[in-house]
């Protein structure tokens, strides 16, 4: 019976093990949005997109993917290294569809023009994925934007110009949506099967003896 024991608690250990590497979040890489002043309507917002690694490992065909909503499709103009435009909000990802490498520690700043045509609530997600691995999300950042009415002060709810705005980040920084996944899987659910099983059989098999 005490080797019964302690197989079972060898077993358990090990499946912990591999449990908790399901379980591990990656806060090597998140995303910054920055820009000064208001964001009104129908006016022109420069603003800078940071990428920011910090001991990161190796991924070799990463993209940042984009999307946005709110209550209409604003404009976000980027310009590659060769002077071409490009509107991240109509592409819906920025660099190229193969995909980049990052590594390490590093700020990759990308600036961009931003235009939104009608006043409101918008919400933009960052998302830096892995084109290699079925777009698998290594990191996402949520950025809340207010844009204020062009039309009369009134409407502008009190909001003010503070300076630099880093933005809302409505969550946390580094959360990995999709991959790893945390918690058990099909896999883990077999194992715990298959160690039930045996377990069952060597205590009848002990009894029958």
């Amino acid at each position: 019976m005490k080797k019964v024991f302690t197989l079972i608690t060898a077993l358990v250990v090990i499946l912990s093990i591999s449990t908790l590497s399901y379980a591990v979040t990656n806060d090597q890489y998140h995303f910054e949005l920055n820009y000064q002043g208001e964001v009104i309507e129908n006016e022109p917002k420069n603003a800078k997109v940071l990428l920011v690694g910090v001991d990161g490992q190796l991924y070799t065909n990463a993209l940042i993917k984009v999307s946005i909503s709110g209550p209409a499709t604003p404009k976000i103009i980027a310009y590659d290294s060769a002077g071409t435009e490009f509107d991240i909000a109509q592409i819906g990802y920025w660099g190229p569809s193969s995909g980049f490498p990052v590594q390490g520690t590093f700020t990759n700043e990308t600036p961009v023009i931003v235009t939104y045509p009608q006043a409101g609530t918008y919400t933009t997600t960052l998302q830096l994925v892995d084109v290699s691995n079925n777009n698998a999300v290594i990191a996402s950042n949520e950025f809340t934007i207010n844009v204020l009415s062009a039309n009369a002060d009134d409407e502008n709810n009190g909001f003010e110009d503070e300076g630099l705005v880093p933005n809302e980040n409505t969550v946390d920084e580094n959360i990995v949506e999709e991959l790893p996944q945390a918690g058990i899987n099909l896999l883990h659910c077999a194992i715990y099967l298959l160690i039930i099983s045996v377990v069952f059989f060597i205590i009848l098999k002990k009894r029958n003896k």
